[in-house]
């Protein structure tokens, strides 16, 4: 009987550690995902900054691809972005990935009709 006891609280134990471990990862991965949202911001204002000082000429099929080092705390983030010119509406295309110490490369994407930014959460290559 206390042989089965034993084996009971075990298992119980084992179960909590692999669900503890679980919500570890999971956890990893929202902090991951909020920073490089931040971080492809930052490249999209500092693109929307670019364009409000002219630095990209006016026209259909004018763009600017950019990267710089944004140094945040302890880390430097390597942050590129992409703007082009269609039909009189800018496109702004930001990204943060590996080089900068995710696992994944993060994009944030907006401009042109679109009422809102649209984040692509991650993928592997680039």
């Amino acid at each position: 009987m206390v042989i089965g006891f034993s084996q009971v609280i075990f298992m119980t134990i084992l179960a909590l550690l692999f669900m503890l471990r679980a919500n570890m990862r999971n956890l990893a991965s929202f902090k991951e995902r909020a920073e490089a949202y931040y971080l492809c911001e930052t490249g999209a204002s500092v693109a929307i900054l670019d364009i409000s000082r002219g630095s990209i000429g006016e026209g259909v099929g004018k763009w600017m691809n950019r990267s710089f080092d944004y140094d945040m705390g302890r880390k430097v983030y390597h942050i590129s972005y992409v703007v082009t010119k269609i039909n009189g509406q800018w496109h702004i295309v930001s990204e943060v990935g590996p080089s900068s110490g995710f696992s994944k490369t993060y994009k944030l994407n907006f401009g042109g009709r679109r009422a809102f930014p649209w984040f692509i959460r991650g993928f592997g290559g680039k």
